[in-house]
């Protein structure tokens, strides 16, 4: 493979893995702690958007367990958004990624 082809490659999958960075940020994915009590949206960035919780999980008595549902929620929404960029990541460049090495 000669170099110019090389750099042309790369600057598409480059402009390709932005366009994936612009989608991911517009979607979102959902998690919930004891039974939905506490439910949490995130981007495909992993970003917080959102948090409900619900009134049932008010408990003046026990605060620590409603932040371990909170914190609970919150790690899975993560987890769920980093999974969500590989997928869409991985599809979307193939193995470009991997030349790249792993810059996005």
């Amino acid at each position: 493979m000669n170099f110019q082809k090389l750099l042309k490659e790369a600057k598409k999958a480059q402009q390709k893995a932005a366009e994936v960075q612009e989608k991911l940020a517009e979607m979102t994915v959902g998690a919930s702690a004891a039974g939905g009590l506490v439910e949490v949206k995130a981007n495909g960035h992993g970003r917080i958007v959102s948090v409900q919780i619900k009134p049932e999980a008010l408990d003046p008595e026990d605060v620590e367990a409603l932040e371990d549902l909170i914190l609970v929620a919150i790690q899975e929404a993560q987890e769920k958004a980093a999974e969500l960029a590989e997928k869409e990541m991985g599809g979307s460049l193939g193995g470009m990624g991997d030349m790249l090495g792993g810059m996005f």
